[in-house]
């Protein structure tokens, strides 16, 4: 017998997809970025803020943490 939908899978499936392609979008950027700025959290994260890229729920300052979390999670995502 198959595993019948809990309510609110549908929406939590879409909201990851939607971060999926967020990071995914962002990562050619990230890229370029890392090769200026050295590759360092920090050195990301103002390059980041300074460009006026958008964290995935609006806010506009990145932080090094933030940083950390979207390359693990690309990390992983791209089995790197």
């Amino acid at each position: 017998m198959a595993a019948a939908l809990r309510r609110g899978d549908a929406g939590r499936d879409a909201a990851a997809a939607r971060a999926r392609r967020y990071r995914q979008g962002l990562a050619p950027v990230l890229a370029a970025i890392a090769a200026e700025a050295g590759g360092t959290p920090e050195g990301i994260a103002a390059s980041l803020t300074r460009r006026g890229v958008r964290k995935p729920r609006g806010g506009r300052v990145w932080t090094p943490p933030d940083v950390r979390r979207l390359l693990s999670r690309l990390a992983t995502e791209t089995g790197s």
